[in-house]
């Protein structure tokens, strides 16, 4: 008897346009929601903002546009750039401090970090990401020996690191 029923349904549905749009929608939909679970899920933009790059690194990357630039500049020719840090990049997490006081009246203070927990486990609370600071750049060019062009090099090497003038050097290549 269950059989009939069905059939009677499967006529009714084959018969009737809006009803199979709808059944098709349907299991469209189903089977999208089946291989969402198989699928890799996207990264949010804080999972991307996390990763870090080692010190070597970033070094690597400014020094590669400031020689970009620095090529651009009348004079210099030919480039090479050494770019060093006073520190890598420094994540401050939130903490909560609490206090307390001893049985012989002495106070003491404690602190534990927030977390939140994800996917992955329980995870620091992240507020903000000290970006690192440029200690020192070294500039080597071909048109080192013109004081003109060195001083160009020094201005926009210390312009775009936000640096001191006495932080850059500028030499002629041999």
């Amino acid at each position: 008897m269950a059989r009939d029923g069905w059939l009677k349904w499967w006529q009714a549905v084959n018969r009737d346009k809006v009803m199979r749009l709808l059944l098709v929608l349907g299991l469209a939909g189903i089977l999208l929601i089946a291989l969402s679970e198989w699928l890799p899920s996207r990264r949010t933009t804080e999972e991307s903002a996390s990763v870090t790059l080692t010190e070597a690194q970033v070094e690597q990357a400014l020094e590669r546009r400031i020689t970009a630039l620095l090529r651009e500049v009348e004079g210099v020719g030919f480039c090479r750039v050494m770019v060093t840090l006073e520190s890598g990049t420094r994540m401050v997490y939130a903490a909560d401090a609490v206090s307390s006081t001893g049985a012989d009246g002495a106070a003491s203070l404690s602190e534990s970090y927030l977390t939140v927990d994800t996917d992955a486990g329980p995870v620091g609370l992240l507020l903000t990401r000290i970006q690192p600071t440029v200690k020192g750049v070294a500039v080597v060019c071909d048109g080192g020996d013109s004081d003109a062009v060195r001083q160009r090099v020094i201005q926009v090497v210390s312009t775009a690191f936000h640096i001191s003038e006495r932080r850059v050097c500028v030499v002629k290549q041999e």
